[in-house]
């Protein structure tokens, strides 16, 4: 065999070694089978864990549902008052009289035109409400396989809510068909990082994330919630995952932020709230916000839904005493996350 038979036999071994998938994607977990299997390959999906207070989520979502009650109201009235208009023009279109027929004979034709303009106006106005406005209240109680009622309905409002968020108009071969795949492709830079920027999943509970860019399957985020029930795999293992189906290979995932990355993020918070309270002089607030966490954990055995609550009613009442308002003090800090909900 020759020199350059040889050097060409190991630069292909070389070559066929490189991963296919493209950084920072690596090759989706098995354990998440249960799950992946109900995805579609067309898709991109973020997942990722709401940890809210249950009474911020119960104020968000009240807004949407009194909203689209709101609509559905006003269109059922409009349906009602219009009906008599409609059958009269129905009668009139078969060829009987009625209070909607136009005497020919006794109306100029200006008045003909004016009456044909206002019926016209009105079944403009119907139709756009219908069609453009309808849709919100139809959507929001009645779309199947599952809706945000339904969703609500079956997991009520927990502390922690996995989130599963779908591609809206573009899907996996854009991310990943192309010369750049991964992180250097364009999708990726303006559809993902901006998903999954901290700020935007601090101000916005789990329903408040959908936009031009990314839907909420509710269906996906029931089975979530079913298989970590059925204990297929634990809830954390969907926390701040991207994934993504790739041709040849399968799903692939990407964790945007590992468990060492929410701790530290949590030590450096707790420091910066303590210096903020020391700076104020009143570093005997962050003891006493430590004991009420100590109180609260030994009295459950773990943070609860209620006891996250008192958490935040207990320190807020102890931050008002000494003229401290709580909630100014942890914005500027980064939020309240990782100090009244679980301890780093």
């Amino acid at each position: 065999m020759s020199k350059s038979a040889g050097k060409k036999q190991k630069q292909a071994s070389f070559k066929s070694g490189v991963s296919p998938i493209p950084t920072p994607f690596t090759k989706a977990p098995t354990s998440l089978d249960p799950f992946l299997e109900q995805l579609d390959p067309a898709q991109v999906y973020i997942t990722h864990i709401d940890r809210h207070l249950v009474e911020t989520k119960k104020q968000i979502f009240q807004i949407p549902v009194l909203l689209n009650g709101g609509i559905a109201l006003l269109l059922a009235w409009r349906i009602y008052a219009a009906f008599p208009f409609y059958w009269a023009i129905l009668l009139t279109l078969l060829g009987y009289p009625s209070s909607a027929t136009v005497d020919t004979a006794n109306t100029t034709r200006n008045e003909q035109v004016w009456i044909l303009a206002k019926r016209t106006l009105v079944f403009l106005a119907d139709f756009l409400a219908f069609r453009f406005v309808g849709v919100w209240p139809l959507g929001f109680f009645l779309e199947q396989p599952c809706n945000p009622v339904i969703w609500r309905w079956k997991i009520g409002f927990r502390a922690d809510e996995i989130v599963v968020r779908v591609s809206r108009n573009w899907g996996a071969k854009d991310l990943m068909d192309g010369v750049k795949q991964g992180e250097e492709n364009a999708f990726f830079k303006t559809r993902i990082l901006p998903a999954i920027e901290k700020q935007l999943l601090r101000q916005k509970t789990g329903y408040l994330l959908m936009d031009k860019s990314w839907d909420l399957d509710f269906q996906l985020m029931l089975d979530a919630h079913t298989l970590v029930k059925q204990e297929k795999f634990e809830m954390k293992a969907l926390d701040k995952l991207v994934l993504a189906h790739m041709d040849g290979v399968g799903w692939i995932a990407w964790q945007w932020e590992t468990d060492y990355d929410v701790v530290e993020e949590r030590r450096k918070k707790v420091v910066a709230f303590k210096e903020a309270l020391t700076k104020a002089g009143k570093e005997s607030l962050f003891w006493k916000w430590m004991d009420i966490l100590e109180n609260e954990r030994d009295t459950d055995g773990g943070f609860t839904a209620e006891g996250q609550q008192r958490v935040a009613d207990r320190v807020q009442v102890a931050f008002a005493k000494e003229g401290i308002n709580f909630e100014e003090l942890t914005k500027d800090v980064g939020g309240v996350e990782g100090l009244t909900v679980k301890k780093p």
